[in-house]
């Protein structure tokens, strides 16, 4: 494969081939099929680009995968951002050259930056981006009504949302190519993707309240002003519609309503994380009574198998993260059969788990202690979770930005001269994508805090050094409170671990809020849990008397 693309670069006179981790939707999660990153480089982790030369061969990856690409790939490593960004690389190593990339898998502002920054590109044909990566178009499974029973808002009543919009922006039409977006307005899910239980579709939407899919020609839209959000819009996509229609760059309207869930929705992910608390919490009990005998996979095994008592878990959010030792270290680390180590083979492990129900998606992290902990461990626990406690329990009111959130959960570690390289939060879809924007709960986070957002609570910290990793997550839902304030609820209830922590560094009142916590586990999740559970989970509850 590389052989090939470098005759490409020769024969074509360029610079260099990008390769991203992403599909013709520009997706997170796809069919994997359409992992060209994969199938290129061997690294299978969830964000990547990848640039090939003459002469080098090199993937770009965030803190999150540093130490798993360097495992999963003979690629040269350089991480994202602080030792360069891929657009820094190509503006000092490719002269004036061009960068050929997929115009199916790039966003037209992410063009449109490197050009800025001047870099050449040139879009590659799409016979020739099949020569390399031959794909036959994305396999379809059944799509299904999602009932209003859980959405809470018919499709006439969300277009109608939009098409005010429109109106306001004086635009003809708008087109939604985010699959989650389409599948928010028209209520419909698919099960081809479980984690991303979406239909892999465009629609447009006109101002005068006509809907219906995108055409491959994009003829219907001739004449006529339409938005599109260009940082979300693959370069191919908006060269055809360009080629007929006037384009205004305008932010996908449905972004910004999906992410405020209405009261139905609400009632429901509030069930939701009830039964997953639930799960987890028979999970700890089973980790107590077999850490002996079991290994990383084994725990994703066992909480699928937790989950499906429920008539409405449909599949994991994700692929579950249960990590130890040096693994646990990889933030997004996922066994295999050859990296599978028994649970017992470190102090701690850290499980990254959640499930898509009709009723609402998870996403929660327990670190939990089945050795005996270092000092140190102890310490940066008790520092992520005192960062936790602070990000919960802060005030926050209508409008504002999630700096003073992401900037408290980090204070702990930062005092100390240590930090994590990921946002602290991100949005959480309504049985949709388990990472949805907006909000994103960073300090660079321009969109404000309204009622009714849903987000992860998740500070963390990475030690490949000393081989081990800590991450505590919950999940938050923003309230309207008196006087403009926002109520931050927590919605999951799983007792956090009293091995782990340094008590003697917390506050009366950090101590106060784990007792309310874990009260709060004794009243809504102990009563339905059996007495063996009971039995086995409440020394870990007596911590917190």
């Amino acid at each position: 494969m590389i052989q090939k693309i470098r005759q490409l670069l020769k024969d074509k006179k360029w610079g260099a081939l990008l390769v991203a981790r992403t599909d013709s939707f520009l997706s997170e999660y796809y069919p994997p099929e359409k992992d060209c990153l994969k199938n290129l480089t061997g690294f299978s982790g969830s964000a990547g680009v990848a640039v090939i030369t003459p002469t080098e061969k090199i993937l770009f990856v965030d803190s999150r995968y540093t130490e798993q690409a360097k495992i999963e790939s003979d690629f040269t490593v350089w991480e994202v951002p602080t030792q360069t960004t891929p657009s820094d690389w190509m503006k000092q190593n490719l002269s004036n050259e061009p960068m050929a990339y997929y115009p199916g898998q790039r966003s037209v502002l992410w063009v449109n930056y490197l050009e800025q920054k001047g870099v050449k590109t040139e879009p590659i044909d799409e016979s020739i981006w099949q020569s390399l990566f031959p794909i036959k178009g994305i396999r379809q499974a059944k799509t299904f009504d999602y009932d209003l029973s859980y959405c809470g808002e018919t499709t006439a009543d969300k277009v109608k949302r939009v098409c005010q919009r429109l109106k306001e922006l004086r635009l003809d039409a708008y087109v939604l190519t985010v699959p989650d977006s389409v599948s928010w307005l028209l209520n419909k899910r698919s099960l081809l993707v479980p984690q991303y239980p979406v239909i892999f579709e465009r629609w447009v939407v006109y101002a005068d309240g006509e809907y219906h899919k995108l055409s491959n020609e994009m003829t219907e839209l001739s004449g006529k002003k339409v938005g599109l959000d260009l940082a979300l819009a693959p370069v191919s996509v908006f060269q055809k519609i360009k080629a007929v229609a006037t384009i205004v760059n305008t932010p996908d309207p449905v972004e910004q309503m999906k992410a405020i869930k209405n009261t139905v929705e609400q009632n429901n992910i509030r069930q939701a994380c009830l039964f997953e608390s639930r799960a987890l919490c028979k999970f700890l009990v089973w980790v107590e009574q077999n850490k002996d005998q079991i290994t990383e996979s084994d725990c994703d095994q066992k909480l699928k198998e937790l989950r499906a008592e429920s008539p409405l878990y449909r599949g994991d959010s994700f692929e579950t993260i249960a990590a130890v030792g040096e693994h646990a270290a990889r933030a997004h680390y996922i066994a295999t059969k050859e990296s599978d180590v028994p649970v017992l083979s470190a102090p701690m492990l850290l499980v990254d788990t959640g499930g898509n129900y009709l009723n609402g998606t998870t996403d929660m992290t327990r670190t939990i202690c089945v050795g005996k902990p270092t000092d140190l461990m102890k310490k940066r626990y008790t520092q992520v979770l005192k960062g936790h406690i602070a990000l919960a329990t802060t005030v926050v009111k209508q409008g504002d930005l999630p700096i003073a959130l992401d900037q408290n959960a980090r204070a702990f570690l930062r005092a100390d001269g240590v930090d994590y390289g990921h946002s602290t939060g991100h949005g959480i879809g309504m049985y949709l994508a388990v990472h949805e924007a907006p909000p994103v709960i960073y300090e660079k986070s321009d969109t404000p805090l309204q009622p009714g957002m849903l987000f992860s609570n998740e500070p963390a910290y990475y030690d490949s050094e000393n081989g081990f990793g800590i991450r505590l997550e919950n999940m938050i839902l923003t309230v309207a409170g008196p006087n403009a304030s926002l109520i931050l609820e927590n919605l999951l209830w799983v007792p956090f671990d009293g091995r782990l922590i340094d008590f003697n560094l917390l506050t009366d009142s950090e101590r106060g809020w784990l007792r309310s916590y874990h009260q709060g586990i004794r009243e809504r999740i102990m009563p339905n849990l059996s007495d063996t559970e009971q039995v086995v989970l409440e020394p870990l509850l007596d911590f917190f008397k």
